[in-house]
């Protein structure tokens, strides 16, 4: 699967830091990590079904 772009990675890096955006920012900052959570959940169960 695709790598987030360097924004991307930026913004799950200030929010894993506990930084938080102003909104509405911080909607998009929220919803980012939320969609790179669940990716990175996906790729784990795909991991596990493949072994």
């Amino acid at each position: 699967m695709n790598s987030p772009t360097d924004e991307q990675a930026a913004l799950i890096r200030i929010t894993l830091e506990g930084t938080k955006m102003s909104y509405p920012d911080r909607y998009d900052q929220e919803n980012l990590l939320n969609l790179h959570k669940a990716k990175m959940s996906l790729e784990q169960a795909v991991d596990l079904l493949s072994q």
